[in-house]
């Protein structure tokens, strides 16, 4: 006993190495994420929106073309109705869907469609969803030593000690504590989480 009682600081410093070794040896990265194992944080939906400009044009021979009706109106103004069939008339038409425009322009003259122009802005959507996880909170178990030291007695008290997580919402440690003189004397504890 009086090897254990000369050397209790030497045997202290081998269990700290040990246990630090322990603690700090590289563990293997699991590369997967399974979703399950996680508890869901945040979740942020996002809307791009991008504009699409579609200009085409086409000649008025290349317009297929079918005559519904024709209405006949007595007009008795030759130079009036040849002016008319001869002018080169613009017309347009706008189409609004959503949020999309689309632009029609027809030239039309002597009853025939000259040319024929096709404007279109195209906004697409991108729903973008992001995702944001965090550990869920589980039981942990961690195991260490405590010791007391002053400088009058030495190394007073060496204490292994167990402490359990609790959902990550509390602490509870218990420890066995083992005095300069051997006695053996046992200890609890209780520690709650402050804030988040």
């Amino acid at each position: 006993m009086s090897f254990v009682k000369n050397n209790i600081l030497f045997i202290a410093i081998m269990l700290l190495v040990l246990w630090l070794y322990f603690l700090l040896k590289p563990k293997q990265v699991d590369t997967t994420f399974d979703p399950s194992k996680y508890k869901k944080v945040l979740t942020i939906h996002d809307t791009l929106y991008k504009n699409l400009y579609i200009n085409k044009y086409k000649k008025g021979d290349s317009i297929p073309y079918k005559v519904l009706d024709t209405i006949y109106t007595h007009i008795s103004d030759t130079i009036r109705i040849i002016s008319d069939y001869n002018q080169v008339k613009a017309y347009s038409d706008t189409i609004k869907k959503d949020s999309n425009i689309f632009v029609i322009d027809d030239t039309i003259s002597q009853n025939r469609i000259i040319s024929r122009g096709f404007q279109a802005k195209i906004t697409e959507k991108t729903i973008i969803t992001k995702e944001f996880y965090a550990n869920k909170p589980t039981n942990s178990l961690f195991w260490g030593i405590r010791g007391s030291y002053s400088s009058l007695n030495g190394l007073e008290v060496l204490s292994p000690s167990l402490m359990i997580s609790v959902k990550n919402k509390a602490l509870i440690g218990f420890s066995v504590d083992i005095s300069k003189n051997y006695n053996v004397g046992y200890s609890g504890s209780f520690y709650l989480k402050l804030g988040k």
